[in-house]
């Protein structure tokens, strides 16, 4: 196989996106690049601590806890970072044209064929090819410009504002490095403090778009004022920065959370954050990037070997990334009601103001588990998780249709949320992750029946979430999608 990457900037390159999920570390593994990542110095991220409500301990995932191989991630320096997986590329026989853009895409019907691409020095010429992997991140050609099927979540309608700082104090753990966020006073939105290995930390405030607004107005239109007038809203970061310096320019980031109607189609793929992109608080970014990389890869490994039809291995594609988007999505709505809610506790399952029930709850989502390390996930507690998102779904309808969750759960139908439960394959079909054998397997016939009677029951209770009127309360008689799993599997 032949593979041309064409990549506008030239690298190295500023990048946001730095906490990286304990997913990384098998895909990096897989990659050939795990111990050049490891010796190249970066923070290791053993967890993350979440303070989505003042006056409350906050919340900790914790990666040592993981019942897999690896108990750290990293907190990288992101143009170091993707330098060293782009030259890894090289060095695997990628053929990769730095500073070259891509102007137009031809197509036969739906199917992509060539495309006309430009360098820095002036040159223009055409390529045609038999697969394209639309991975141009934010712009993100295929979806904006030729499929017009990206939808912007106005829930996550928020604006970034970010920069560095020299001479700070690390969040008090045991933990080096750790990565704690803090919610601000106001209910308008959080902070993320993330060390680096450079001797930086990088601090960004996130708001709602409006009250980002309303804020740079207040501040005579100066970022950095705007910047400075959301770090006094959270008192223990404020602490933590009392005698740093901040370095470089401030940054911005907005229009940032949105998503395509579909991930794939004849012959192309949507991967990263040309698929979609939520929001950054749980940090999953790099996360979502990797799993559609390896989807793209393994469709099309598989289709070209014949293992599956294309169309299967579309649809393959498709599913396996809304799948990790709508977890994602669920577990960042309700976080985002806890954060916007200052005045009183409203995070689902919390109870005598112990925010870690939920965090443990939301653990192998959050962690990237559930979707890229699923064979080490136990089945109960990945059932328990599930339980927690379909509470948070039942919580979730019962608030305005244009939010997000909402509308994810009722336009995409019943297949996204029953995809969310599952451990592993997708309609049968599952990632062989082998060296030289990468592509898709199919599951035993047995196994294959459990899953349909499964999915089976769970689309009876998402169809049951649609209906409610109100979540349920304790002794209603409802069934708990833990409870559901446990009556539609076969002995």
């Amino acid at each position: 196989m032949e593979v041309v990457l064409l990549e506008k900037d030239r690298f190295p390159r500023y990048h946001i996106g730095e906490s990286l999920l304990l997913s990384a570390r098998p895909m990096l593994a897989f990659l050939g690049v795990d111990e050049q990542i490891a010796q190249h110095g970066f923070v290791k991220k053993y967890g993350a601590y979440f303070k989505v409500k003042q006056g409350l301990k906050p919340g900790h995932i914790d990666f040592t806890r993981s019942t897999g191989r690896y108990r750290h991630s990293y907190q990288v320096v992101r143009s170091e970072f993707d330098t060293i997986l782009l030259n890894h590329a090289r060095s695997q026989g990628a053929q990769v044209f730095e500073e070259t853009r891509v102007d137009s895409i031809e197509f036969d019907g739906e199917r992509p064929i060539a495309l006309q691409w430009a360098n820095k020095t002036g040159e223009t010429g055409r390529l045609e090819f038999e697969y394209l992997v639309d991975a141009s991140g934010l712009s993100g050609l295929m979806a904006s410009r030729y499929l017009k099927n990206r939808e912007y979540q106005e829930n996550f309608a928020n604006v970034a504002v970010g920069r560095y700082y020299r001479n700070y104090r690390p969040y008090k753990t045991d933990e080096p490095g750790a990565f704690f966020m803090e919610a601000l006073s106001n209910s308008s939105g959080w902070i993320w403090y993330i060390p680096l290995h450079n001797g930086t930390v990088s601090v960004g405030v996130v708001i709602h778009r409006d009250v980002f607004s309303e804020m740079k107005s207040e501040c005579g239109g100066d970022v950095n004022a705007t910047f400075d007038a959301g770090l006094r809203l959270c008192p223990e970061v404020s602490q933590l920065l009392a005698e740093a310096q901040p370095v470089g320019e401030t940054h911005v980031w907005q229009d940032y959370s949105y998503v395509a109607e579909s991930f794939s189609g004849p012959h192309y793929r949507l991967a990263g954050d040309a698929a979609g992109f939520i929001d950054p608080f749980f940090s999953s970014g790099v996360h979502m990037a990797f799993l559609g990389a390896l989807s793209a890869a393994a469709t099309i490994c598989a289709a070209l070997r014949g293992e599956v039809s294309e169309s299967e291995a579309a649809h393959f594609h498709d599913r396996c990334v809304r799948r990790a988007y709508t977890r994602f999505v669920l577990a960042v709505s309700g976080v985002y009601a806890q954060i916007r809610n200052q005045k009183e506790i409203v995070l689902h399952g919390v109870k005598n103001e112990d925010l870690q029930m939920a965090f443990n709850m939301l653990q192998p989502v959050v962690s990237g588990a559930a979707d890229s390390n699923q064979a080490e996930v136990p089945q109960d507690v990945l059932a328990k998780a599930v339980d927690y998102l379909g509470g948070a779904a039942l919580e979730a309808h019962q608030i305005d249709s244009r939010n997000a969750v909402s509308k994810l759960l009722s336009k995409h139908r019943s297949d996204d949320f029953i995809d969310i439960h599952s451990a592993g394959a997708i309609h049968g079909l599952y990632i062989r992750m082998q060296q030289g054998r990468l592509g898709l397997a199919r599951t035993n016939a047995w196994q294959s029946l459990v899953n349909r009677l499964i999915s089976q029951g769970m689309r009876f209770l998402f169809r049951g979430l649609l209906r409610s009127s109100k979540p349920p309360t304790p002794g209603s008689g409802q069934r708990s999608s833990a409870e559901l799993l446990k009556t539609t599997s076969v002995d």
